[in-house]
């Protein structure tokens, strides 16, 4: 189902010129997620512009206004000063005839009441001002323009057949040690368990692997990569820098010369979709005592002798098989 593209207008006061780049750099992260977002400096550029005209136009034609509240804004809000007044001014009938259409996001210095104008103080705002949560708050925000709920509500459930107690007090019952009491699970693993295992951590491994390399082209946009899906059990991903092949992950489920499946690894440039015959890692899996099925392997030269995990199955290949290639 496609989604409606949004249009939205950043009001915010020129605090400084590290404030200003902020916004823009908001303004730039909105636009590359698919809202058509603007801000004063991008209009005023264009032509000449009558400023008081710009800011209505935008307070009315917009799907939201994003109001970025820091201190400095809160003092011009309050006393009517500037753009940031007679956008105040703007704001008010919005505020109360339709108020999902101001977004309010904090970059507060020290108190975070102070950055809120005296006719906003008790709505809610997403804050900002620690960097180190852009992304969290990115999404939020993402979330928020797209009307996505960020989190999924359980159903209703069945209303309980509740009664009341006759008593207040519950009688004790004596507790009887049973800790000597340790039996292995008596579940046999059959082959379909093993194979549901592999295939669901295939796909946590190819999901976990598409993330890092999402999180390393974020780090440096110089660093790219590509995914081809061979089909739902052999994906192919290549690492690009500058535009330079620099190195590929090949990452198949299957069996080897007519055994049991593994899930496989094939690293370097020459990665060949339709002939598996070499490879650089192999997981299995292996039942426990308990009867647990755990992943135990082989990625590159590094042979695991404990049960595995899909994340460090991923850090391994980070920094045994793609880090020294894109340093």
């Amino acid at each position: 189902m496609s989604v409606e593209r949004k249009k939205a207008f950043i009001s915010y006061s020129w605090d400084n010129p590290q404030h200003e780049q902020w916004v823009f750099d908001l303004n730039n992260s909105l636009r590359n997620k698919g809202v058509i977002c603007t801000i004063d400096k991008v209009i005023t550029q264009q032509a000449t512009t009558n400023l008081n005209t710009m800011m209505i136009q935008n307070m009315k034609n917009n799907d939201y206004i994003i109001i970025v509240l820091t201190e400095n804004y809160a003092q011009k809000a309050d006393s009517l000063q500037g753009g940031v007044g007679f956008e105040t001014t703007l704001s008010l009938p919005i505020l109360q005839e339709n108020p999902k259409k101001l977004i309010f996001i904090l970059r507060h210095k020290e108190s975070f009441s102070n950055a809120f104008p005296f006719h906003l103080k008790g709505y809610y705002a997403i804050d900002f001002s620690d960097d180190t949560q852009f992304e969290d708050k990115f999404e939020e925000l993402l979330h928020r323009i797209y009307q996505v709920p960020l989190y999924e509500e359980a159903p209703l459930g069945d209303i309980p057949n509740l009664q009341p107690r006759k008593t207040i007090l519950k009688e004790s019952q004596p507790s009887i040690d049973f800790s000597y009491v340790s039996l292995s699970s008596l579940n046999t693993v059959t082959d379909l368990d093993k194979e549901m295992f592999l295939f669901k951590n295939y796909k946590e491994i190819n999901n976990q692997l598409e993330k890092l390399l999402q999180h390393v082209n974020a780090q440096d946009p110089n660093i790219k990569y590509t995914q081809d899906v061979i089909n739902d059990k052999k994906h192919i991903y290549k690492i690009y820098v500058h535009g330079t092949l620099k190195t590929g992950v090949k990452i198949w489920l299957g069996s080897s010369f007519g055994g049991s499946s593994n899930i496989n690894f094939s690293f370097g440039h020459h990665l060949e979709p339709f002939n598996d015959n070499t490879m650089n890692g192999m997981l299995s899996c292996e039942v426990n005592n308990n009867n647990e099925i755990t992943l135990k392997g082989l990625i590159g030269l590094h042979n695991q002798n404990q049960p595995m995990q899909p994340d460090h199955i991923i850090k391994q290949i980070w920094e045994n098989h793609l880090l020294h290639y894109i340093k």
